[in-house]
């Protein structure tokens, strides 16, 4: 795997990753102004601090020695900080840590002088912090200890008079600080700063992007984390006051804007009328067009931060960012925010190309023995040409009616490559938490790539179809007319089904437009007033073999509903050997990478439907004990997640045995209907062989499938099945930095079905009420503090 981290000098970094507003010019006259400051002063011909007369770790064990002495006489303890200034940013807490805040408390009173000196068409937009200790945020159980920061002058978090934490939403840039520079201290100060940054992203939905600065010893190190990617400059020396002004002064002089909140977002307060508390909501801004959020209905794990970040909110319109008040007549409605590959089609833009297709379709419908048609029944044939004909296909697909391309990243700084040690070990911070109910992120292939040719798929190349290209991504808001409720917020089989049924028919007219979506999952199937919709084209794409065969277009999809052909990069087809004679194999070696090819085809989305239904049966129906089931099949990071479900697919008796763990009571065909559903996978997907572009051998799944579903649908009739949602695991729920103890690696290796969607761990994802924020007056009182 390719990790997001570049790394580059540090000049380059400023200009590239800043606004880049600080010249030589400027810091010249910084420069003159700390001296005479005596902050700096000029040691025959090379500038110094006159607070870190030495390295961070000699001053460190100075500090050490002198309060052995102290204690041994018992006097007390002698803050011999030299500064001459009367400002002092915190009391210090005990240990090492707090001897380290010490040593670069000094760094604060720079800062502020920085900040002082007036520079023409600049003023400051942050200042230097160092209290409170930890930041306090929205997500439930949420804070990080930090050693210092650069805090917004003008907040835009609503007022808290008891608020006991730094809001995250304030804090613009993380410090943190090693005395000493030995590889597991470097190592536990960037974890740190990570989490930090994972938080600011994660907490605040105004961010574009945040930075963070680690120095260990004199060596320091700027960050930038954005949703393309992550970047750190080459180390620098703190010692060098020129280097060290001019990094500061570009963060400090910054305009809000630069420091990466975004403009199109605003955080209001509102209080409750029968309450009378207050409550933290989001103003979003389209174009000329308003939307307040009501409620957080999904969003992304806050373990990774390149992607595309998806909150789904549920909203309604406004007039204005100050007139928060609903418009009259204003229905809810949901808002998207995802980030997308800078210049990729919106959802929205998509959908047009797909309607008009499929508008071109009804005035034109092929006739009866056109390949898409093979095997399809007259009623089925009628009930297509109809819905295409008077438009109402329109109603299994969602309704945009507003959507904006909003901020955009930054691209990949010339010069810039990969560092992968930055952290001490690999670290992958790209690789998404996989949500299968939700649409916040996908397996994309593209993240994790190789020098390998993207086309040729094999079960240790799949996941490296394509080179890390570092695009800059978009932000992007939609909004849809329908409120719905995905496929796992639901309670009853039954209604399950059904919506399972209009999906396979909304998937049979993109197949008759020759469109695949590629990422059917239970978060993009919705359930909305008794009818099901496929919602979340925005990977969705015309499947033509003529187009792209060399394309790095990276396979999609949630993992634990993906099919097996894409999962293992094999072929479930393997023909026997054609001939025993030396020379026929000659020309057939020098063309097997096309035929190894995997292309995702309209059967690995119906495929999806099957593990949808198996999904939710094994893990959402109680009394149950199939937990060995689902963590071989549901969870994509065992190292028997693919061999297993090949079996469950492939073997009919592995199925069937699997299926034994059920409730005894349940229908009779529901078990029996997934083990047709799998049947006729295994059987089309042998009867292609490798002519994936034969729609002919298409067609026939569609009706199977629907008479399956309807047949489970007639044995569990509403009210008989009941859905409940897994049990949370037992993780601890903190999430400050605990980067070497089990939170982080039991996050990531709990199986799909328990930690993600619909529920996550606290710290991934808070459980969202009537509102989407918490009580502004009770946040500190529902945060403990991290232990």
């Amino acid at each position: 795997m390719m990790p997001d981290i570049l790394e580059g000098p540090k000049d380059t970094w400023l200009r590239h990753y800043t606004s880049n507003r600080i010249g030589e010019k400027e810091v010249n006259q910084i420069i003159s102004a700390l001296k005479n400051e005596r902050l700096v002063h000029d040691d025959k011909g090379t500038l110094r601090w006159r607070d870190f007369p030495d390295k961070p770790s000699v001053l460190y064990k100075q500090d050490r020695l002198k309060n052995k002495s102290t204690r041994k006489d018992g006097s007390g303890v002698v803050d011999t900080n030299n500064s001459g200034t009367a400002r002092t940013h915190a009391q210090q807490p005990a240990g090492q840590g707090g001897n380290e805040r010490k040593i670069f408390r000094p760094l604060g009173n720079i800062i502020d002088a920085i900040a002082k000196v007036p520079l023409p068409n600049l003023s400051p937009s942050c200042e230097y912090k160092e209290e409170p200790y930890s930041t306090d945020s929205e997500v439930s159980g949420s804070q990080h200890r930090i050693d210092g920061y650069l805090g917004l002058i003008k907040s835009t978090s609503p007022p808290a008079p008891k608020r006991s934490r730094a809001a995250t939403s304030d804090v613009a840039v993380n410090f943190e600080f090693k005395s000493e520079d030995k590889p597991y201290l470097i190592r536990d100060n960037r974890w740190k700063m990570l989490y930090s940054a994972f938080h600011n992203l994660h907490s605040d939905c105004q961010r574009k992007h945040t930075y963070s600065m680690t120095i260990e010893d004199n060596h320091v190190c700027l960050w930038y984390f954005s949703r393309s990617h992550s970047a750190k400059s080459h180390d620098f020396d703190l010692l060098d006051v020129r280097a060290v002004i001019h990094a500061l002064s570009a963060l400090i002089f910054s305009t809000v804007e630069d420091l990466g909140y975004d403009t199109n977002i605003r955080r209001v307060v509102e209080q409750d009328e029968e309450t009378k508390q207050d409550w933290i909501r989001y103003v979003y801004r389209l174009e000329n067009r308003f939307f307040k959020t009501l409620k957080c209905r999904d969003e992304y794990d806050d373990l990774y931060i390149a992607g595309r970040a998806t909150r789904v909110w549920e909203v309604v319109e406004v007039a204005s960012f100050d007139d928060t008040a609903a418009l009259p007549n204003a229905q809810p409605m949901i808002l998207r925010d995802v980030w997308l590959d800078h210049g990729s089609d919106t959802e929205r833009e998509i959908q047009e190309k797909i309607f008009a297709r499929c508008d071109e379709l009804g005035r034109n419908f092929p006739p009866k023995d056109d390949h898409r048609l093979f095997e399809v029944d007259d009623a089925t044939r009628k009930l297509l040409h109809q819905r295409l004909k008077d438009g109402s296909y329109k109603q299994l697909f969602l309704t945009v009616k507003a959507d904006y391309r909003g901020a955009t990243s930054k691209n990949r700084a010339e010069g810039f490559t990969p560092a992968p040690d930055a952290f001490g070990e690999l670290v992958y911070i790209n690789q998404e938490a996989k949500t299968p109910g939700s649409d916040a992120q996908r397996a994309s292939t593209s993240r994790t790539p190789g020098a390998r040719d993207p086309d040729v798929s094999t079960p240790s190349m799949q996941q490296a179809s394509a080179p890390r290209g570092y695009k800059p991504k978009q932000r992007n808001f939609v909004v849809y007319e329908e409120v719905c409720s995905a496929l796992h917020e639901l309670d009853d089989l039954h209604d399950v089904v059904q919506a399972l049924l209009d999906a396979v028919l909304a998937l049979q007219i993109l197949f008759l437009i020759s469109w695949i979506h590629r990422d059917v999952s239970s978060g993009n199937i919705l359930y909305y007033k008794g009818r099901g919709i496929l919602g979340d084209l925005e990977y969705a794409k015309e499947f033509n073999l003529a187009v792209g065969r060399r394309s790095q277009d990276p396979k999609t999809g949630t993992p634990i509903f993906m099919a097996v052909e894409l999962h293992s990069g094999v072929a479930i087809y393997q023909e026997s050997p054609f001939s025993v004679r030396i020379e026929d194999w000659n020309k057939r070696v020098t063309s097997a990478k096309s035929r190894l090819a995997i292309r995702h085809n309209f059967q690995h989305d119906l495929e999806s439907i099957f593990w949808i239904l198996a999904w939710l049966v094994f893990t959402h129906i109680p009394e149950q004990n199939c937990a060995h089931i689902t963590a071989n099949l549901f969870h994509s990071t065992s190292s028997q997640f693919v061999a297993s479900r090949q079996n469950f697919l492939l073997n009919s008796d592995v199925c069937i045995q699997c299926l034994e763990c059920l409730r005894p009571d349940l229908p009779p065909m529901l078990t029996t209907g997934l083990v047709t559903m799998r049947a006729i996978l295994h059987k089309y997907y042998l009867d292609r062989r490798l002519s994936i572009g034969d729609l002919s051998s298409y067609s026939p799944i569609y009706g199977l499938f629907r008479e399956v579903l309807e047949t489970i649908a007639a044995s569990v009739i509403r009210g008989t099945v009941r859905l409940v949602r897994p049990a949370q695991p037992t993780v601890d729920s903190r999430s400050g930095y605990r980067p070497c103890t089990e939170d982080l690696w039991q996050k990531k290796d709990s199986p799909e079905d328990v930690v993600l969607a619909p529920h996550k761990i606290p710290s991934m994802k808070r459980p969202r009420g009537a509102s989407d924020a918490d009580k502004v007056d009770d946040r500190a009182e529902k945060r403990s503090a991290l232990g």
